[in-house]
């Protein structure tokens, strides 16, 4: 009987230190899953070409809060890029009667040009809206490069996904198929008030306050009702 109970009891320790390897080999396949799947993560991250911007990283000192409204999957293109010359970008900040108190929005900013002659010339502070990924990230470097981060920003997004609120001067050179699909945007998020400087193209159904030819081309001012 003694023999017997010895011989049970040398059975079950081969057998648990048998189990062992295989209880290990599954831990460590189950860990190696997890580090996989955090890796393929992180290199997603880093591939992306178009990074979701949060609404906490948008305010800057002197600037206000900005609202990321959606994040638009194929955003349709608004105009292509074809830089203002700067003795109109001049002009149509004038046009607008841009003050120091006034936040000016730029869709479709390109390098930067107007919301930096924005923050220059008249000392308003400017958020430039671009969805290419490439001229926002040139036109940050250039704000950077001459101390205007308190006051300009750039934001790199689909302007159909941003609320354009905030804004008391608007500036726009799009075709006329982007003003027409930027339009009931600028009709839902603007504020009673807000000007509206539009060059070379019109804003259909909308009726100009007024009109002034500038370097040879018509700039176009609207105030929203």
């Amino acid at each position: 009987m003694k023999t017997m109970k010895r011989f049970c009891g040398i059975l079950l320790a081969a057998v648990v230190l048998a189990a062992a390897p295989f209880a290990a080999l599954g831990r460590a396949q189950d860990k190696q899953s997890l580090a996989e799947i955090a890796a393929e993560a992180k290199r997603k991250k880093q591939e992306s070409t178009r990074p979701i911007v949060t609404n906490e990283e948008m305010p800057a000192a002197g600037l206000p809060g900005i609202q990321l409204l959606r994040q638009s999957a194929n955003p349709p293109s608004l105009a292509p890029y074809e830089p203002t010359p700067m003795p109109l970008v001049e002009a149509m900040l004038q046009l607008a009667d841009v003050q120091s108190d006034d936040v000016v929005f730029d869709i479709g900013s390109g390098d930067g040009r107007i919301v930096i002659a924005a923050a220059e010339l008249f000392r308003a502070r400017a958020v430039g809206i671009e969805i290419d990924s490439d001229l926002a990230a040139r036109s940050r470097k250039t704000i950077e490069e001459k101390g205007l981060t308190e006051r300009v920003r750039i934001i790199h997004a689909n302007a159909l996904d941003v609320d354009l609120s905030p804004a008391d001067v608007v500036t726009l050179y799009l075709t006329p198929d982007g003003l027409r699909l930027l339009r009931p945007h600028l009709e839902a998020t603007l504020r009673p008030g807000t000007r509206v400087v539009c060059r070379t193209f019109e804003i259909d159904g909308w009726t100009p306050e007024r009109i002034e030819r500038r370097e040879n081309e018509p700039v176009f001012l609207y105030r929203v009702p």
